[in-house]
This record gives structure tokens, sequence and C-alpha cells, in this order.
């Protein structure tokens, strides 16, 4: 059986929080309320410890997210500080050792977070616009493929282990439809590689992203390749609420994430590299919202290793 194993970064990094005097027992998603707008929490933390899932290393982070931090800081009126992650799998072990107080996940990295710490909460996500995040497979207009059917017994490359769009949500798509992953495929994982390898014609489809085919078609080769399956939207990044914070303060960050959901999208656009939420919203989000990914993880014998 295939495992992901979460391993500590060396050390743990000593991680100051502040105290949370009022805490009760937490659900798998923060309620909205009246209360937008209200002055701070006697008990709310005096700095916040923010991550987002995919960025590696301060320096990016700083680039596209320090609008966002400001942002933020005005409407909690608490300092926030950012805090990089090396990969995917380690926004989890930040959250379970309450390294981090809060996480802009990806759909992917909420299952492995949720799994190692089920007392985490979610309030609200970030929607991309329709049409803009989902699966795709793509194949090559030479191999004839015109459907998943067709694709029976031929190499599928994939990205990473954990990948929303180009693991995780591919292999839900295959298993929907009825085939088994290790008798109908040869699934290979090639990282960023994968579009290279399929425009290369090292592999004849390719799963990941709708992103990618826009990419084909902004370089005018759409007659070279054929789309064989479009599957339904992905779920939304969620911003992920560690346990340790006040129940009076979770709540109040959703609120405000929706009450001024203009002004939080544009600090998170206003870096080009944040592109991939242009035209989208915040939304409530559920636990539920996440139950095909977390059945996909299971399929395919994805485990936490603690």
């Amino acid at each position: 059986m295939r495992r992901i194993s979460l391993l500590l970064m060396g050390a743990l990094f000593a991680v100051v929080l502040g105290a949370c005097s009022a805490q009760s027992e937490a659900g798998d998603t923060v309620d909205a309320s009246d209360g937008a707008g209200e002055a701070r929490g006697d008990d709310w933390p005096e700095s916040l410890k923010f991550a987002v899932a995919g960025i590696e290393g301060q320096e990016e982070l700083l680039l596209r997210f320090e609008a966002f931090e400001e942002t933020m800081e005005e409407m909690l009126d608490t300092d926030v500080e950012l805090f990089a992650l090396s990969d995917r799998t380690v926004s989890s072990t930040a959250l379970e050792y309450d390294q981090v107080d809060i996480v802009l996940s990806g759909p992917s990295e909420y299952i492995l977070s949720k799994e190692a710490k089920p007392e985490i909460e979610l309030a609200g996500g970030v929607h991309r616009a329709d049409g803009h995040y989902h699966v795709v497979f793509i194949a090559s207009e030479e191999s004839g493929i015109e459907s998943l059917d067709d694709a029976v017994g031929e190499t599928i490359a994939m990205k990473d282990t954990g990948s929303t769009s180009g693991h995780i949500g591919p292999s839900g798509v295959l298993v929907d439809e009825g085939y088994d992953l290790d008798e109908d495929f040869d699934i290979q994982l090639l990282g960023d590689s994968s579009l290279e390898a399929l425009l290369n014609g090292e592999v004849d489809v390719m799963a990941d992203g709708v992103k990618h085919w826009h990419t084909i078609q902004e370089e005018g080769l759409e007659d070279e390749f054929r789309l064989i399956y479009e599957g339904e939207p992905l779920p939304a990044d969620p911003f992920v609420l560690n346990d340790t914070l006040p129940e009076e303060f979770k709540e109040e960050f959703l609120n405000i994430l929706m009450e001024n959901e203009e002004e939080v999208l544009d600090a998170i656009l206003s870096s080009e590299e944040n592109d991939k939420y242009e035209d989208g919203g915040i939304i409530e989000v559920s636990d539920e919202d996440y139950d095909n990914m977390r059945e996909t993880y299971e399929i395919l014998g994805l485990e936490i290793e603690e």
C-alpha cells in the first residue's frame, strides 16, 4: 500500500501563540453570525501565523500574500505573520503541532490536515471562476484517442502525489467512471513535466487542471491535441482554522471574509501569481464538500503515517 508520510521538518519551530482563554468544542465548519465588524475579543490572539499550502519559501509567500497580510491585520486588528511551508504535506504537520493558526489550503491538503488533526475547522473558501478549476484529460491528435475508453491500456501522465487537480481529482474521475486504476492504465506521476511530456510525444494522454488546456489554446496547438474529458468543478480552496483559536474569533474571521469579499480578493489578486482566483469569490464551505477527495484518497490507499 502506498502511503504518504508526514515528516517533521527537522527540529520543530518554536512557536509562541497568543493565549486562548475561551475555547469550546470544535465542529467541522465555523458558522457565520450577525456580528461582523465587532471589536476584537479580549481572548483574541495578539498575533496570528498564516500559511498558504502549495507555496514554498518565505520570499515567494511575501511576494504573493503580503497585501493580504496587511489587509487582514487591519480588518482583524491583530498582527498577522506569514509562515512559509516547505511542501504541501507540511501544512497538516504545522496545524497538528500548532505552528500555524490559519492555512489557505488546497482541497487535497485539507484532507491530509483533517486526518492529522480532526479538531480543525473550515471558515469559508476561495471559489475559482466557473470553467477555471476542474480536471481535464487531453490526448494527442495523432494517438487517435477520443475518449477515456480509448485510453485504456495507455500511459496517462499526472502531476505529483496528492495534487488536487493533477492526481486526486483525475484519479477520482477514473474511479467514478468505473475504471481500475492499476489494471486499465499506466499512470505516471511526472510532476510539473506532465504537460511537457504530452507536448513532446512522450505520452499520449495527460490529466490535470483545465489551465493546461488553456495553455495549449494560447500556444495555438489545439489542432494537435484533443480534449477527451472534462470533470465537474473541484471544491474551493478552504481557509482552515486551528482549534486553538477562540470560538468568537473563528466566527468573526468568517464574517470578515464574507462581508469584505471584494477587498479580500483584491488583496489576494494584487499579485499576478494568484490570478487563478481571478473572477472568483469567497463562499461558505463544509467538510462534506471534500468527501469525494477523501474517498479517492482511501481508494488509492494513500494514508497518513503518524
